[in-house]
């Protein structure tokens, strides 16, 4: 649970700057202190980005935070199909869950159980399913 308002203050943080360089930017652009013409268009990149961070990350997060504080979770149990480089993410039947990075003992091919929040899929806990076959 830590991880995941750790995850939502970053995500909140990130956007600040990017408002903060949104601002500073289309200030630039009023006032006419732009040296470049390609300049014009920072803050068009800027407000896509910050965009694709609230609807992607954000927003699912800021939906979800009475479901991770009463923990209201869904279950879910199918063989994990891969794990992402930085284990913060791993896929289990073509649904990517999120996950607090320093649990590293996921492996692809088994099978395992889920309980994850119903908005941005994080997963609250995995756990391996002992009655299962593996590979």
């Amino acid at each position: 649970m830590n991880y995941f308002f750790a995850n939502l203050a970053a995500h909140g943080v990130a956007c600040l700057i990017l408002i903060v360089l949104l601002i500073i930017f289309t200030n630039r652009n009023f006032k006419r202190k732009t040296k470049y013409a390609v300049s014009y268009f920072i803050p068009v990149l800027l407000l896509i980005a910050f965009g694709v961070i609230v609807i992607r990350y954000m927003a699912p997060r800021i939906f979800d935070i009475n479901n991770v504080i009463g923990d209201v979770t869904y279950s879910y149990t199918g063989r994990v199909e891969s794990v992402s480089e930085l284990n913060n993410y791993f896929v289990v039947d073509g649904v990517t869950y999120f996950i607090d990075p320093r649990r590293g003992d996921l492996e692809v091919g088994r099978i395992v159980k889920v309980r994850y929040t119903p908005s941005s899929n994080y997963a609250m806990s995995v756990s391996y399913n002992v009655n299962s076959e593996e590979d």
